[in-house]
């Protein structure tokens, strides 16, 4: 089983160096070109994603049509694992809505999750409620946008337990589209 941790680390290593060489010329050079610059950064964004999944050599089994973007309507998955946007991710490019960090996750959040539109809130600020309300309800009207994605339960279960849903997602006046994690 030793084996395989370098193969692994070798798939994620080159995964990161593809990207990275790609989407740094994209983002920096097409400044003036929205929206192929951001259509190239968000297939980018799932080529990654699947780089990441391929070195936990993980097979993911999707039932049902591909998640499309259309007006008005949210997609509602549980929270199993810190990694369920990104194996969600690989399939399609969700924007999220998930709290703001700090460091160099809060770098890769505002160079490279921003281009596929996720929605930041810091939870120590009151006010950030509304405008977080206001965000969604905006990305939701929007027909160029990602499918929103939402986990309602806003923590991680992990599947041993069930938590009370936050309502904001079914606030929206959308039509909700379950997303099920196994």
């Amino acid at each position: 089983m030793g084996f395989f941790f370098p193969v692994r680390v070798i798939i994620l290593t080159l995964g990161w160096i593809i990207f990275l060489s790609c989407y740094i010329p994209v983002h920096l050079l097409l400044k003036g070109h929205d929206k192929l610059r951001k259509k190239l950064e968000r297939g980018l964004v799932e080529l990654i994603c699947c780089f990441f999944v391929a070195s936990w050599t993980g097979v993911m089994k999707y039932h049902g049509p591909r998640p499309c973007a259309r007006p008005k309507q949210v997609f509602v998955a549980n929270h199993t694992s810190m990694i369920d946007f990104i194996i969600l991710e690989q399939m399609t490019s969700f924007a999220v809505i998930m709290q703001k960090h700090q460091g160099w996750v809060g770098l890769l959040q505002s160079t490279i999750l921003e281009s596929v539109g996720c929605i930041w809130f810091n939870r120590s600020e009151a006010k950030d409620r509304e405008i977080v309300a206001r965000k969604l309800r905006e990305h939701v009207e929007g027909a160029e946008n990602n499918p929103l994605l939402i986990f309602p339960e806003g923590t991680c279960v992990n599947n041993q337990y069930s938590v009370m849903f936050k309502k904001g997602a079914f606030e929206l006046g959308s039509t909700v589209c379950p997303i099920a994690i196994k």
